[in-house]
């Protein structure tokens, strides 16, 4: 389907029915905003919203898919469409399935090495307390876009909680450094310096990455 057309025929539509986009958007149980982006070709809708959009605006899911009128809906159309449709389901259902089970194997593997983080602090004591730290707060800020993914669903709060981790992890292995810097361990530090940076690259990166992952997914998604 092209987005601009299936735009102009939504729109078309709506207006013979004399509706408002608010309107056709409480019957989809939606906000007029997704709509008006449905209008503009700057989105399509949702698989599951088709046969909702159709039946709202009184036309067969044939047409819709087409974005034509047709004078008397034959019954081969509205079959091939309902099999698209269904085929369309299956794959994205596919696509939703392989993406949770992913974040799920990632959620499980930073569950591990979390354990086994405090195995280290346990073990070593206050000596790794700072990289303990760092570490876990860094998981934990991975693993909030993680789980918006597997849900398929980014809140802003969300997005602000995971950067708000990432940002404390960062806090603590600086103050480490501060601490070691007043007490002249200059040689540590030096001979650190230059992977340190480059892990805290990598780490905002992928953090950055994660979050606006989520955030397209979840906007996609409404």
């Amino acid at each position: 389907m092209d987005a601009k057309t299936l735009g102009d025929f939504i729109a078309g539509r709506r207006r013979e029915l004399g509706l408002t986009q608010a309107q056709l958007a409480a019957r989809l149980h939606l906000t007029d905003k997704a709509v008006s982006r449905w209008e503009r070709g700057v989105g399509l809708p949702d698989l599951a919203t088709l046969e909702p959009l159709a039946a709202a605006l009184e036309v067969s899911l044939a047409e819709l898919m087409t974005a034509r009128r047709q004078p008397q809906p034959l019954p081969e159309a509205e079959e091939a469409a309902a099999q698209t449709l269904a085929l369309a389901r299956q794959s994205r259902s596919a696509g939703q399935r392989a993406l949770w089970w992913t974040c799920a194997a990632c959620l499980g593997l930073f569950g591990a090495v979390a354990v086994f983080l405090v195995w280290v602090l346990a073990v070593s004591g206050p000596v790794a307390a700072a990289s303990v730290a760092s570490l876990l707060l860094g998981l934990g800020a991975w693993s909030v876009p993680l789980v918006q993914l597997a849900r398929r669903r980014c809140t802003p709060t969300g997005c602000i909680f995971s950067l708000g981790l990432a940002l404390a992890a960062l806090s603590v292995q600086f103050a480490d450094i501060l601490t070691q810097v007043r007490e002249g361990d200059w040689s540590a530090l030096m001979d650190t310096m230059d992977t340190l940076l480059a892990v805290v690259v990598f780490f905002c990166a992928v953090t950055l990455a994660l979050n606006l992952l989520a955030a397209v997914l979840g906007r996609y998604r409404k």
